[in-house]
């Protein structure tokens, strides 16, 4: 069967992901294909679907799980997370694969997909993007015998105490930590984060709002560090901590409000990391990176 006339720009897929201004480039239509195209390629009995906070982001999500359901695959909905939490959910519940609505540090008008397989491997344009570009872009899907299901599923508490059983809580002392959640998911999971940790927090711009009313979610440029830093010596906080969008990136700046080396959710890198340490894989970097350094900030 071939869907209704769409254009699926290829523009928007980048070396590791699908990326574009909503409504101009990305639209509900192509994600629609984009999504059944993935579960045509992928041919698993069923995919992890996450998003993030972007205004755009409920419709896009609702139209890539509708291709994907359409195209015979089941759907686990996992609603809100961060982007390392979708490689967690992949790898702990033994998904065979997933899609994260997200545009991660990009401006407010764009937004974007990532996939994983299984064990959170990510798939980039070498490694199936540009089949899945290529399926929607022709829009031949075959008819299925029965459209897929979708179920519902909160992880983000089982991703939270994942996370923690990379430090020892007991060895941490109090602590003033501050964090800028740049309006993006980190402001959902820190809180809860906290909750085990016997530190002072300090939240900045933990309210989830796609359109950034604060500043960009992009923590790489210098400006969006600056109420970070500002905070961090206010306050005198052992160290703070700045996060992108969908909160696969960590900015730390230390008690002097100094940039540190950042952290990416890589998560090729994270399982040679976890082979090599005979843990399996952790999905979880870029909070696991934060515990680090909570662990790390005692001087």
């Amino acid at each position: 069967m071939t869907t209704r006339d769409s254009t699926v720009n290829p523009d928007i897929f980048k070396a590791y992901d699908v990326r574009g201004v909503y409504g101009k480039d990305l639209t509900e239509e192509a994600v629609y294909r984009i999504g059944r195209a993935a579960a045509l390629y992928l041919n698993v009995p069923e995919i992890a679907v996450c998003r993030d906070m972007r205004v755009s982001s409920p419709q896009l999500v609702a139209a890539a799980i509708k291709g994907i359901t359409d195209q015979g695959v089941n759907v686990i909905d996992c609603g809100l997370t961060t982007t390392d939490e979708l490689y967690f959910i992949v790898g702990y519940f033994n998904y065979q694969a997933g899609i994260m609505i997200t545009a991660s540090h990009n401006p407010k008008q764009y937004n974007g997909i990532k996939f994983c397989r299984a064990q959170a491997y990510p798939i980039s344009l070498d490694t199936g993007l540009a089949d899945i570009r290529d399926l929607a872009i022709q829009g031949n899907f075959p008819e299925t015998a029965h459209k897929g299901s979708v179920t519902h599923r909160d992880a983000t508490d089982d991703y939270i105490k994942h996370a923690l059983t990379y430090i020892d809580v007991s060895k941490i002392r109090p602590l003033k930590v501050v964090v800028d959640a740049s309006n993006g998911m980190a402001g959902m999971v820190m809180p809860r984060v906290f909750e085990h940790l016997p530190a002072h927090l300090y939240p900045l711009y933990f309210e989830l709002d796609g359109t950034f009313p604060n500043h960009s979610p992009s923590p790489i440029e210098p400006e969006n560090l600056v109420a970070l830093q500002q905070k961090v010596l206010e306050v005198g906080a052992d160290f703070g901590a700045a996060f992108d969008g969908d909160a696969d990136r960590m900015f730390p700046v230390d008690e002097k409000a100094r940039l540190d080396d950042p952290v990416q959710s890589d998560p090729l890198q994270e399982r040679t990391r976890a082979d090599r340490e005979g843990r399996g894989q952790s999905h979880s970097h870029a909070c696991r990176a934060f515990l680090y350094q909570s662990r790390d900030a005692q001087g």
